[in-house]
């Protein structure tokens, strides 16, 4: 899954944390659930289509999970782009402050009693 491996490069996933399951990284074997009910024989009557509809709803499932771990993956892409963003508007802010402290200490405004400021 491509979003993943972005999240592992970019250092984003948890320690500790494996790949996804199988059964979220690849496509699933097409006409798995028509083989296994075959073996099952003829005479299975109702339980072929409960085995059919469960199949179904099982595919549909792992569906939702795939689109699931993909929004995952991207909002933790987003979330660290948004760190980055503040790491770096954190630290603009700081050398303002540092270059305004440093203007102010060396003007006459300091000596002029800032009690003002109190």
């Amino acid at each position: 899954m491509e979003l993943w491996r972005q999240l592992r490069q970019a250092g984003l996933l948890p320690p500790g944390l494996g790949p996804p399951p199988q059964a979220l990284r690849g496509v699933p074997p097409a006409g798995r659930a028509g083989k296994t009910l075959v073996s099952l024989g003829a005479d299975t009557g109702g339980a072929r289509e409960s085995l059919l509809w469960i199949w179904e709803e099982l595919e549909n499932l792992r569906r939702v999970d795939v689109q699931l771990l993909g929004q995952l993956c991207s909002l933790g892409l987003e979330m660290g782009a948004l760190r980055e963003e503040l790491v770096t508007f954190l630290e603009e802010e700081e050398e303002e402050e540092e270059e305004e402290d440093g203007g102010a200490a060396g003007g006459t405004g300091h000596l002029s009693g800032g009690g003002g400021e109190r």
